[in-house]
């Protein structure tokens, strides 16, 4: 679990070049970032502060939460057993050609068999990592593996690298970005 203060595994620290590094096992390297990124930032890998997990198993009727269903282009239809979310959770797409993208769940129910449950530390602000995700959507549509039933390459979304500015920044971002999505749809 990511715990900005007391994590100093992937803690980055930092030379006279004002370029992040890592440590892996007993060596420090350089972060090979596609960003300049401020000093004040850290930089991990999101496996240290995300996680997929098949959520709980249960009985009992509840509504199946597929892709069709969290779109809104189907009424959903009712499993007697399954992998259990509550309402406000997030899930992630995991099979298909849609891999990658994350859904807020609207209501208790079961996640479709393409899901996974995207855990995220407590530590961060959710939405900043969301946005973060969803920027990286397109590179993990693209990096599928396997060719009869594309799934999510969880090996390059758990080595993404994210920049990690204080709290307040990162509150601040994701206001901004909803400012301009809201402007964007508007527009529209």
């Amino acid at each position: 679990m990511y715990n900005r203060s007391k994590d100093t595994k992937h803690r980055p620290s930092f030379s006279a070049d004002n370029r992040h590094y890592e440590k892996v096992g007993d060596s420090v390297i350089e972060v090979a970032s596609e960003y300049e990124l401020p000093k004040s930032w850290q930089v991990v890998r999101l496996s240290d502060m995300c996680r997929l997990t098949d959520g709980l198993r249960k009985e009992g009727k509840q509504v199946c939460l597929d892709a069709k269903y969290l779109r809104g282009k189907s009424c959903g239809d009712y499993l007697d057993k399954g992998k259990f979310v509550t309402k406000g959770d997030n899930i992630i797409l995991v099979d298909g050609e849609n891999s990658g993208e994350v859904f807020s769940v609207p209501c208790d129910g079961y996640m479709g068999s393409t899901f996974k449950q995207l855990w995220v530390s407590s530590e961060m602000h959710l939405p900043y990592v969301l946005y973060f995700i969803m920027f990286y959507k397109d590179k993990l549509r693209n990096s599928k593996k396997c060719a009869a039933i594309p799934h999510l390459n969880k090996d390059i979304f758990y080595n993404l690298l994210i920049g990690i500015p204080p709290i307040e920044e990162q509150i601040r971002m994701t206001e901004k970005i909803e400012q301009l999505l809201s402007a964007i749809n508007l527009d529209k």
